[in-house]
Formats: structure tokens, sequence, C-alpha cells
């Protein structure tokens, strides 16, 4: 499979409602560039066609937030840490949903995680 054919199949969902051609005012590059090549021509590039980019990013990768990977040899701390923000995270959403028993269980797992390490950081001393 060709490039232009993979990065073309991964916007043919993307609909552009525009009669006329929509470049980017910075680079001058086109959507229809970004389809055929997957790149794209500059930074400002993302937030000129952020309509169109951020469903296809999101159906892509899974998601917008780049989380990368642990490694398998990680400490439990750096596993810990992790997980932690990721449940902040979490607590947001609840708290912005106004799910206050499910922040609550939330909050309560973030504090024992945090006890957790500060019993494993004195231990190391």
């Amino acid at each position: 499979m060709s490039m232009d054919s993979f990065f073309g199949s991964l916007f043919d969902m993307v609909e552009n409602n525009n009669s006329e051609v929509d470049r980017c005012p910075r680079c001058g590059i086109t959507f229809g560039d970004f389809k055929s090549t997957g790149l794209l021509g500059c930074s400002y590039c993302y937030e000129h066609f952020s309509k169109s980019l951020i469903p296809t990013i999101k159906r892509v990768q899974g998601g917008l937030v780049h989380v990368g990977k642990i490694p398998m040899n990680a400490s439990k701390e750096v596993v810990s840490k992790r997980k932690i923000d990721e449940l902040k995270i979490r607590l947001r959403e609840l708290i912005a949903l106004e799910d206050f028993e499910g922040a609550a269980v939330v909050r309560d797992e973030i504090n024992v995680l945090k006890k957790n390490l500060e019993v494993g950081e004195q231990n190391a001393e």
C-alpha cells in the first residue's frame, strides 16, 4: 500500500464542506496535501486544521494525549506515579460530571497510592 493510499484512506471519513481549498495561512499547505503525504507544513497547521485532524487522530491513535509506555523493568514508584496521574485526570472528569461519590472513591485511591509512595521513600532512606 502506498503512502498516498494509506493516508488518503485514513481521512476519507473527514468531510471538507468548503468548496474552496482551505490553506494554512502560515505555510500554505492544504488539507489535501496533508492527506496525500501525512505531513503538515508547520506547527500552526495543527490549530488551523484541528476540526479535521482531531477526529482523525482520535480514531488512529485512540486518543489525543500521548501517554507512552512504561518499561517492563520500571520501578514500582514509576508505575505508582503514572497511576496517580491517570487517577487525577479521572478525578477531574468525575467532578466535572458531578459524580461526587465516584470522585471520592478515586480520591481515596490516590491517597492510598501516595501513602504507599511515602512509605517506600522512607524505607529507602
